[in-house]
């Protein structure tokens, strides 16, 4: 794995078991940061190949196999999780958010602050602790676009790519009532036209899945609500994909389009 770290060859190749390796060879105040850290607290985006990111007081390497920087934690940004040295899942929003391209952190950001139930608040207010910090400006960029109520890399992407089309921000995991019952919850919403954006990514194996969703269109369809599909495809080009919603929007909201 790294430079005398051995593991059976029988074991499967994960990035955790790749992090677990390098934090063999740490120095002493070294920890696992970034989207490393990260992929430990549950956001596991993160290759099996791709590089462990780690944070020491001193440089030390380089080491094949990892990305370092030097920088210092206070006391309760520095936690052990499975056996590693890491940062807090609220540092690492941090470091995601001054690190990467905006369109990369966000993604990121969502997905590590749905999974341990981080508000916006939080991430925030410990970004401020960092103010006078390198890539204060950066982050607080990503964090003014971050939401942890999206559910997918996908549904954030396209949340940010709807907002720099001009297009309104939609409701990430909008829960929809009819006559006070729960009807569904979809991706992303515009409330306010009736308009439900939804990401079709996975593939379902269940051989009654397809009957369930299209039970759930209909049933959108009758209480007024237009859903919209995306998929993988689409993404590919934003600038297309924005101009069909806008189009369609434009189109719900003069009543155009039932």
């Amino acid at each position: 794995m790294f430079r005398d770290v051995y593991v059976n060859a029988g074991l499967p190749a994960t990035y955790r078991l790749r992090v677990e390796a390098a934090a063999l060879i740490l120095p002493a105040d070294a920890v696992v940061t970034g989207r490393s850290a990260a992929h430990l607290w549950g956001a596991e985006l993160c290759d099996p190949d791709d590089p462990v990111e780690v944070m020491a007081r001193r440089r030390f390497g380089p080491v094949r196999g990892l990305r370092i920087r030097t920088g210092s934690l206070g006391d309760d940004e520095r936690v052990v999780r499975f056996g590693v040295p890491v940062c807090s899942a609220l540092h690492a929003t941090w470091e995601l958010a001054r690190d990467l391209p905006l369109h990369e952190a966000v993604p990121w950001i969502d997905a590590l602050g749905h999974g341990r139930a981080l508000s916006r608040r939080a991430i925030v207010a410990h970004a401020d602790r960092h103010q006078n910090e390198y890539g204060h400006r950066r982050a607080t960029s990503a964090l003014e676009r971050c939401d942890p109520r999206a559910e997918s890399p996908p549904e954030s992407t396209l949340r940010l790519h709807l907002a720099d089309a001009g297009l309104p921000v939609p409701v990430p995991q909008y829960r929809i009532f009819v006559g006070g019952e729960f009807l569904a919850r979809v991706d992303l919403a515009w409330p306010d036209i009736r308009m439900a954006i939804e990401y079709d990514g996975q593939w379902h194996s269940d051989p009654n899945q397809l009957g369930r969703d299209r039970a759930r269109l209909r049933a959108l369809n009758e209480a007024g609500w237009y859903v919209y599909h995306v998929t993988r495809d689409d993404l590919r080009d934003p600038a297309v994909l924005t101009r069909d919603l806008a189009r369609v929007a434009t189109a719900r909201r003069e009543g155009r389009l039932a």
